[in-house]
């Protein structure tokens, strides 16, 4: 009983760490893991923000993965006089030239060098050159009188089809 009771008293002086000091804001953050795709849109916006681009200038670039389509979108808006058609349209074009470059007769994109991982046991296992197929471009030539009379279109980075 002796023992007991001075085990009981020793644990008394001892100090004490409560549960909230351990749920503290620091170490929760601490313990959380950032995706690539995290780490990848940030790089992203990053670039997007400091673009400065033929045909885009005035634009805004803000880019998001949408988790219900699993797509990263890339949406450009552009304030214009007058929205039309063809401005939308080169308002997309503009935008691709940012992640695709000539390769032969061919086009490849360079987007995933924002996704890309820096230590190496992703190489084998991702086919980077799939990712440029979920990437959606939207295309807004804002108007700046009435936003009524925008026109929005939109197109995949890897084809040549916009729809409006």
């Amino acid at each position: 009983m002796k023992i007991f009771t001075s085990l009981i008293i020793l644990m008394a002086l001892l100090p004490v760490t409560t549960s909230a000091a351990n749920k503290s804001t620091l170490k929760i953050i601490i313990n959380e893991p950032v995706t690539m795709m995290d780490l990848g849109i940030l790089r992203l916006n990053s670039s997007l923000s400091r673009q400065k681009m033929p045909g885009l200038r005035g634009a805004t670039l803000n880019a998001s993965y949408n988790a219900k389509k699993r797509t990263i979108d890339i949406k450009v808006s552009k304030p214009v006089k007058k929205a039309t058609k063809s401005q939308c349209k080169k308002i997309i074009n503009s935008t691709k030239k940012i992640f695709l470059k000539p390769f032969g007769k061919k086009k490849v994109s360079n987007i995933y060098k924002y996704f890309q991982h820096e230590g190496t046991p992703y190489t084998l296992r991702i086919d980077w050159n799939d990712l440029s197929n979920h990437v959606v471009i939207t295309g807004i030539a804002l108007t700046k009188k009435n936003y009524q009379d925008s026109v929005y279109c939109q197109s995949r980075l890897m084809s040549k089809q916009i729809r409006y």
